[in-house]
């Protein structure tokens, strides 16, 4: 395969690995905290020496803990306030645990829930959370048997809480970063088929300048020698010049033609550094979809093009970082005089939308050629963006 050229039957090696990471980090947080669950009730379970009433009430705040746990760390996206709504209610059955039957492991499952919270809370706020929820539990110790137990087994607890919370909150950094680090790579390697195109006209150009200059100059002397060995041949040499003369100026014609083929800029393939750019980034999964008709969606409009790849580039930056979609659809179109990209992803959405840098670079760059930026979202909806600028006559 020539360098640089990209396939579109091949997947990216990085990207997989990347997503492959994130997904068995997950497995391993929700098959790891049901076996931890497991193990905090087993006890209980096997050797129950409460009334039923009381060992039913156990056993409804245990298994609701474990519904609550399974929806929070899975892969699946929840509106922000239900998540964090979800995690207190898991902290909340551990409480009624520990008050309707307190076997002492309980604070175990208060680990799960700092666990999670690393991923979704700032360091200060998660903090916090372990704080509060170690105070209830040694609340609800001390209601259940005495104030001394309660001082004994909360802060051991608390110390793990803190653990969990602090290592799972490197491990989510790490991950976030090794995203980042896999989209700007993939920017670069689509920015690259834009570099490739710049570098490909500089040469050509500095050809055509060097056949002008330097051989059309020739050639012209060369011609306008043999007019004056012509004019002072006779007979069969004229003749003969005169034939040179004709092949000099076909030549220079020639020369002509090729300069004008080599300044002529060639249309940019933006449908390769998209791919490139899609086959790298790991999440969200981007959907290309090119308009029916030849295999290249090409740009002649360098400037164009890189208006395009940029704004492709940001669409995805957006949908990653504060959409969390998990897949975006990307749809380069041509309408009438104007061409563009529609997009929409699968992310939480929002009830307005604000204008970063990002964002608001993007508008003044597409305004500023004529184009126009559409955005439209809402909570659960996602977002779907539309950015159309009109076609201009390469020079």
């Amino acid at each position: 395969m020539p360098a640089g050229k990209y396939h579109p039957g091949m997947i990216s090696v990085a990207r997989e690995h990347v997503r492959d990471s994130i997904h068995d980090s997950i497995q391993f947080l929700r098959w790891g905290g049901l076996a931890a669950w497991l193990m905090v009730g087993l006890p209980v379970m096997t050797h129950p020496h409460e009334s039923p009433a009381v060992l039913l009430v156990w056993t409804f705040a245990w298994f609701l803990f474990a519904a609550a746990f399974w929806t929070t760390s899975g892969e699946r996206e929840i509106p922000r306030w239900a998540d964090l709504g979800l995690l207190g209610l898991q902290a909340a059955c551990v409480m009624a645990l520990v008050l309707t039957l307190c076997d002492g492991f309980e604070g175990a499952l208060l680990v799960l829930v700092a666990m999670q919270l690393a991923s979704r809370v700032d360091r200060r706020t998660g903090l916090l959370w372990i704080a509060v929820q170690t105070v209830l539990l040694c609340a609800a110790i001390t209601i259940h048997w005495s104030l001394r137990p309660a001082l004994m087994l909360a802060p051991p607890y608390l110390g793990f809480q803190i653990l969990a919370f602090l290592a799972f909150e490197a491990l989510d950094r790490e991950a976030r970063g090794r995203q980042e680090l896999a989209r700007i790579n993939a920017e670069l390697r689509s920015t690259r088929e834009l570099l490739a195109h710049g570098s490909r006209m500089a040469e050509r150009l500095r050809i055509a300048g060097e056949l002008h200059d330097a051989l059309g100059h020739h050639l012209v002397a060369l011609s306008l020698n043999l007019e004056v060995a012509a004019q002072q041949s006779q007979g069969e040499a004229r003749e003969q010049v005169r034939i040179s003369q004709s092949l000099a100026r076909l030549m220079l014609t020639d020369v002509s033609e090729i300069v004008d083929t080599l300044r002529k800029e060639e249309a940019f393939d933006l449908r390769r550094a998209l791919t490139s750019m899609a086959a790298e980034i790991p999440r969200p999964r981007v959907h290309l979809v090119f308009p029916d008709g030849p295999d290249d969606f090409a740009v002649e409009d360098a400037e164009l093009a890189h208006l395009l790849l940029r704004c492709c580039q940001e669409i995805a930056t957006n949908a990653a970082k504060h959409a969390q979609a998990e897949n975006l659809w990307l749809e380069l179109v041509r309408e009438g005089d104007s061409v563009g990209v529609r997009a929409r992803d699968d992310g939480r959405g929002s009830e307005r939308v604000e204008d970063g840098r990002g964002l608001t670079g993007m508008r003044q760059r597409l305004e500023q050629a004529g184009g126009r930026l559409e955005i439209a979202t809402g909570p659960g909806l996602g977002f779907a963006v539309a950015a159309l600028v009109p076609l201009r006559r390469s020079v």
